[in-house]
């Protein structure tokens, strides 16, 4: 592959992660725990933007079941945005990606 060609290749991933980038910032997973007491939303790069707790969920009397479950579903949802952010630079990037040793 000549010189010309891979920086042609390499521009055009960075056009294509700049798009997902910006798509992923308009997506969003939810995190839940709890059986859905806890449900926390994040957009595609992991960013905490909602929490939503359910009354059945709070009990003053027992505030550490609260905190683990709102913790529990923060992880969910990052794991959730993970997921999601990785499938979606794969499938855009694809093989000019690769090609590019991951770099975007």
């Amino acid at each position: 592959m000549n010189f010309q060609k891979l920086l042609k290749e390499a521009k055009k991933a960075q056009q294509k992660a700049a798009e997902v980038q910006e798509k992923l910032s308009q997506m969003t997973v939810v995190g839940s725990a709890g059986g859905g007491l806890v449900e926390v939303t994040a957009d595609g790069h992991a960013r905490i933007v909602a929490i939503s707790l359910k009354p059945e969920a709070v009990d003053p009397d027992d505030v550490e079941a609260l905190e683990d479950l709102i913790l529990v579903a923060v992880q969910d949802a990052q794991t959730k945005a993970t997921e999601l952010a990785e499938k979606e630079m794969g499938g855009s990037l694809g093989d000019v990606g690769g090609m590019l040793g991951g770099l975007f």
